[in-house]
């Protein structure tokens, strides 16, 4: 006779089995910073000819993925050109945005998790920037950077 308390045991070994230290899948460090900085670019571009600090801010984020790419052995390719105004502005800034989202976890390193947290809530604050300034709701999802 199998008792609920024998059941409880069992399922909580099971738990505890798949506990430990999980393997860190293997990421290419320099294309993975890379990626990241290539949509952060297309986010840059696209802010030609709109007002704001959009295009400033977006810069700086370019700034930073660049010292982070060459801190990784890297090397920043040219920026990509793409269209612009307020809603390629857009476009872009959400696209990055699910980029940044998606890389959470790929890297393990503080650093690198400092760094997209800062990408994540910049690019969420261009997001709401953008929808704002076109006369929509500025916060279309409670979870920024998944889809609507």
């Amino acid at each position: 006779m199998v008792t609920r308390r024998a059941l409880f045991g069992a399922g909580a070994l099971t738990l505890l089995a798949g506990c430990g230290r999980q393997e860190e899948p293997e990421v290419d460090t320099g294309k993975f910073l890379a990626e990241q900085l290539r949509a952060t670019q297309l986010v840059a571009a696209a802010y030609a000819g709109v007002a704001g600090q959009g295009r400033v801010n977006a810069a700086k984020r370019v700034d930073r993925l660049e010292a982070a790419l060459r801190d990784a052995g890297g090397t920043p390719g040219t920026a990509p050109s793409g269209p612009a105004g307020v809603e390629a502005a857009l476009a872009a800034e959400q696209a990055a945005l699910r980029a940044h989202v998606a890389a959470v976890g790929q890297l393990g390193a503080a650093p690198y998790r400092v760094l997209l947290t800062g990408l994540i809530a910049d690019a969420a604050a261009g997001e709401s920037a953008l929808l704002t300034t076109l006369k929509r709701p500025p916060a279309p999802s409670a979870f920024p950077g998944q889809p609507v």
